[in-house]
């Protein structure tokens, strides 16, 4: 599935806010069928947005798994569909529950008390995006100074989406290491993977808390870095292939080999980029591999 990672920026929102409670029907779902806003041309703030909401209100399939999400005004709240054959459609009210406590927990805490907030909570509307607070005064307080809250909730969502993307980085890296460096067990199999700094930059994940005070096992590094660069395939910059003897550089803690030394340079312009290309390599590989293994499997 498609997903989308990017450095995600709140920018400022130069239209005029237009503050309203917002009005559900008994089940939860908006009162109108999504009409639509745009096409394509996403801001960064869309993106944003795209990011806390996740699925498609309308379909429950994740925004970006069939192209561009297009975004949609349902009420007085923005949202936003999987593709065009949902837009005019109604939300499923179990969808629509699914993004409220998507939101909900982006924003995480309430932008005035700062208490935590869910789902079930009281919210307003701020220039189409919704707002959870835990008491109604707070929407009063929302409504005198709309442009503080939004960027409040917004940078809550920022650090939100970040730590997502992370997790999701550090399951790839997980799943590319394979083995702990210092027993040689597999990650995984003494429950969650502990992440270390080996050196001055690289991160390595060890299989428990008692490899934490050990020397790494030279073979097993050694594997780990065939590992490493199996699940790589290809040098992200040129798109050879690549083995565990070529040349490699760490940038944002992930090692990345190269076919040759000129790559390091224009990776280490753009770091966050090629290791969000790194992953994608890794996932791309890992499914190539577990449809070969159902194929083996139904021989």
């Amino acid at each position: 599935m498609k997903t989308l990672f990017a450095s995600f920026v709140v920018v400022a929102l130069i239209s005029n806010i237009a503050i309203a409670q917002q009005h559900h029907h008994p089940d939860g779902q908006p009162q109108h069928q999504a009409e639509q806003i745009q096409k394509s041309n996403l801001t960064n703030a869309d993106h944003l947005q795209i990011a806390v909401q996740k699925i498609c209100p309308v379909m429950g399939g994740e925004l970006g798994s069939m192209g561009e999400p297009i975004k949609v005004q349902m009420g007085d709240q923005y949202a936003y569909l999987c593709c065009k054959g949902c837009l005019g459609k109604q939300p499923k009210a179990e969808h629509w529950k699914t993004i409220q406590a998507n939101i909900a927990k982006a924003q995480g805490t309430c932008p005035i008390m700062g208490k935590p907030v869910s789902a079930d909570m009281k919210s307003t509307v701020v220039n189409g995006q919704q707002i959870f607070v835990c008491c109604p005064p707070c929407i009063e307080k929302i409504q005198a100074d709309p442009q503080t809250a939004l960027t409040k909730v917004n940078a809550s969502y920022v650090s939100f989406v970040k730590a997502g993307a992370q997790a999701k980085s550090d399951q790839l890296h997980v799943s590319a290491q394979g083995i702990c460096p210092v027993s040689g067990q597999n990650l995984g199999s003494m429950g969650a993977p502990i992440k270390v700094k080996v050196g001055e930059k690289e991160h390595a994940f060890l299989c428990c808390k008692g490899c934490q005070s050990k020397q790494l096992s030279a073979e097993h590094w050694a594997t780990v870095q065939a590992n490493l660069a199996k699940a790589q395939g290809v040098c992200p910059v040129m798109g050879k292939p690549v083995s565990a003897d070529m040349k490699s550089t760490v940038v944002n803690g992930r090692k990345i080999f190269v076919c040759c030394p000129p790559c390091i340079e224009k990776i280490n312009a753009d770091p966050s980029a090629f290791v969000a290309k790194l992953d994608a390599q890794i996932a791309a590989n890992q499914a190539v591999g577990d449809d070969d293994s159902v194929h083996e499997h139904d021989k």
